[in-house]
């Protein structure tokens, strides 16, 4: 489309020249697309067909009705270019309208808006809100959207007219002459004077010609370039002999001044080599970037799990407990005593053991907790909600494995950091297991790195967690919980012992990282004047400060929790 032109004001005025000026101010609007990229969420209705088939997601027999849009980053709004897609799941464009009225979050902010000429991949039903009511089928979803937004961009510019006088029809003489403004187009003719020289070009709004600005001319020297060259040998051949005559011991010299004498008359020939050679470094250096930028959009962070080889941990006993009533005239309660016990080295290699316990009872409480906790998951504000809520519910209820960190650290006395470490590596130390929200099936998910990870045949996945995450007491228990569930444990212990301490996600990773603010060296978040070391909870003897080069990129990740 054209640019929209609209006059704002009109002002006249008389220059120091004595002409009459008009001066024009313009509203210049150029039409733009702005394409986006986010997380499209929504509803689908469709006729009745099998329910295997509509959970599968090459299978589409049903349209989009009501949708939003969440876009996070900066980098998700292009201007004029648009976003590839690399899914080959794309969701048929004959289901979607040419126009896609959605609402945008973005930034804590709400905007209706027409997506035009929208891409939906990676489309993804949400099982459990599917619904049939006669011949048709109701249900949410989750996908991929990527298209554009038209609309203008807006310029004020402002003009100034020369106002021809008015001429008496009796007198014939010369038109005003106009004010010409170059349109850096130039003619082909050249002034020169001296090392300095100016060119010709045609006017922007009419047709005559107008001199530019006198500039000096650095080519202005190279015809002398030759015979500088000339004399330089000359005189430098002399030099040479003069100091071979005085210092023998100098020879050597001599295959080095023509070393640069070579190169200074080679220069002129050898400057496009090094420009081929610098645009093909240039164009490797993008390349590098662009594949390193497709990689992490396409891969999940997990480290490989460690499989512990120690007997002994592997053993859950249940011990027969009855606990004081709270009401003192009632009878004891009755239950069971889960011990567990644990095995591992620190940073140092020094060795620590001991048991810890959680009580029947408690667990029961946080599963059913969880399991009844009405918290949707539908943005990262809701998923910081879900953590902290859990937290809160059994930071009081972890007096077993409290009870032996004191043990250790009363018998080691050790420092603050030194504590740290030990907390942190004993959950380190403890083998890595994926927690779902559905079943462990790999053909459920078009997610690669879960997808990949369940076909491995040692693989260890806990399935049909509420929220895809595992209590702080559902871990110590069961011993199997991925990065979320246990960068969520350590919060809540070293939160205990008076840490600060940050719960570090990455939506874009799909990782959970635990934050210290420790005096400790290594890669770490930046918040309000706040230095969060980040450390990796899944990976065994991974020390603070050292995090793996995929999910290095510090805007991608974001402060979920904090303890101060």
């Amino acid at each position: 489309m054209d640019k929209i032109i609209t006059i704002l004001n009109e002002e006249n005025f008389t220059g120091e020249d004595g002409n009459k000026y008009l001066k024009v101010t313009k509203e210049i609007q150029t039409p733009r697309k702005t394409y986006i990229k986010g997380a499209l969420n929504g509803k689908y209705r469709g006729n009745q067909i099998d329910e295997e088939q509509l959970h599968n997601q090459s299978f589409f027999d049903f349209e989009i009705y009501e949708a939003s849009v969440s876009c996070n980053h900066p980098e998700d709004f292009q201007k004029n270019i648009p976003f590839e897609v690399n899914s080959k799941n794309i969701f048929p464009k004959e289901k979607l309208p040419k126009t896609l009225l959605v609402e945008l979050k973005t930034q804590n902010n709400s905007f209706g808006i027409n997506i035009l000429e929208p891409i939906v991949y990676d489309f993804e039903t949400i099982r459990k809100l599917h619904q049939t009511e006669g011949d048709e089928v109701f249900g949410s979803f989750n996908a991929g959207i990527t298209g554009y937004i038209f609309d203008y961009e807006s310029e004020i510019v402002e003009e100034t007219i020369i106002i021809p006088e008015i001429i008496d029809t009796t007198i014939i003489s010369d038109p005003p002459k106009k004010i010409c403004e170059s349109s850096n187009i130039t003619t082909g003719n050249i002034e020169r004077n001296g090392d300095y020289l100016r060119k010709e070009y045609l006017c922007k709004h009419h047709n005559d010609k107008v001199w530019g600005k006198w500039e000096y001319n650095s080519n202005s020297n190279q015809s002398m370039g030759c015979l500088s060259v000339i004399f330089g040998m000359i005189f430098l051949i002399i030099g040479i002999i003069t100091i071979y005559s005085l210092l023998p011991a100098l020879i050597y010299l001599v295959p080095i001044a023509m070393f640069f004498i070579l190169l200074n008359i080679l220069a002129p020939y050898l400057k496009w080599f090094f420009r081929i050679i610098g645009i093909g470094l240039l164009v490797l250096f993008l390349f590098s970037i662009a594949n390193s930028i497709f990689k992490s959009s396409n891969n999940h962070y997990a480290p490989r799990p460690i499989i512990v080889d120690n007997q002994r941990e592997q053993q859950t006993e249940i011990v027969p407990v009855k606990i004081p009533n709270k009401t003192p005239d009632s009878l004891p309660i009755s239950t069971n005593m889960i011990k567990r016990y644990r095995v591992w080295h620190d940073y140092d290699n020094k060795k620590y053991e001991g048991y810890y316990y959680v009580m029947q009872n408690d667990l029961s409480v946080s599963t059913r907790f969880k399991n009844t906790l009405i918290i949707n998951q539908d943005n990262i504000n809701n998923y910081d909600k879900i953590i902290y809520t859990l937290k809160e519910n059994d930071k009081n209820k972890l007096g077993g494995v409290y009870k032996l960190f004191d043990s250790i650290n009363a018998n080691n006395k050790l420092s603050k950091v030194k504590f740290a470490e030990m907390v942190v590596s004993c959950v380190q130390d403890i083998p890595y297991s994926i927690i779902l929200e559905n079943d462990c099936n790999a053909n459920l998910y078009a997610d690669r790195f879960t997808r990949e990870y369940l076909q491995r045949p040692n693989s260890i996945c806990e399935g049909d967690q509420r929220f895809g995450i595992t209590t702080p007491l559902e871990f110590l228990a069961s011993l199997k919980g991925d990065c979320d569930s246990r960068t969520l444990l350590l919060y809540t212990i070293l939160t205990h012992y008076d840490y600060d301490v940050a719960v570090l996600s990455s939506e874009l990773y799909g990782h959970s990282i635990l934050g210290i603010n420790l005096p400790i060296n290594g890669i770490a978040y930046q918040y309000r004047n706040q230095k969060y070391v980040m450390w990796e909870t899944t990976a065994t003897n991974c020390k603070p400060g050292i995090i793996s080069n995929e999910i290095s990129n510090l805007t991608n990740w974001r402060i979920s929790l904090k303890s101060k």
